[in-house]
């Protein structure tokens, strides 16, 4: 089992309510979010109005994905955070950067397991189950 939590993505006045992997490996210098293309169409934000294609190194090889900054913002049991939308069409659920999973204070305390908790709380929460987005 791995690690996913809770959250709720907002562009404009839509919402998207989904589970998402906590994954350590995916490495970023700013608020990434990795998104399948059907999140963003749910969002409204496909095709993007402002984005550029980056390519980045995944672990099936290289991808060519669109990149919206600043593209919505994230909550997490009252946590918030503006994050950028990496629009992976190789993936079927949401993937939060390090970067993310540090500025909202998550702590894994057992990847096996599924446990993990805020670094200033107390109580442990379980994993999320995995949501699919195809």
């Amino acid at each position: 089992m791995a690690v996913r939590v809770k959250i709720r993505l907002r562009a404009g006045s839509r919402e998207v309510a989904t589970s998402a992997l906590v994954n350590t490996g995916f490495e970023s210098p700013a608020p990434d979010v990795a998104v399948p293309i059907a999140v963003v169409k749910a969002l409204g934000l496909w095709p993007p109005a402002r984005a550029w294609f980056v390519s980045a190194d995944t672990g099936g090889g290289e991808v060519e994905m669109a990149y919206i900054e600043a593209g919505a913002e994230l909550e997490l049991e009252g946590r918030r955070l503006v994050v950028n939308l990496v629009v992976n069409p190789y993936i079927d659920e949401v993937l939060l950067s390090d970067y993310v999973a540090g500025e909202l204070c998550i702590t894994i305390l057992d990847a096996k397991r599924g446990l993990w908790r805020f670094c200033n709380e107390d109580a442990v929460r379980q994993s999320a189950e995995p949501q699919r987005w195809r």
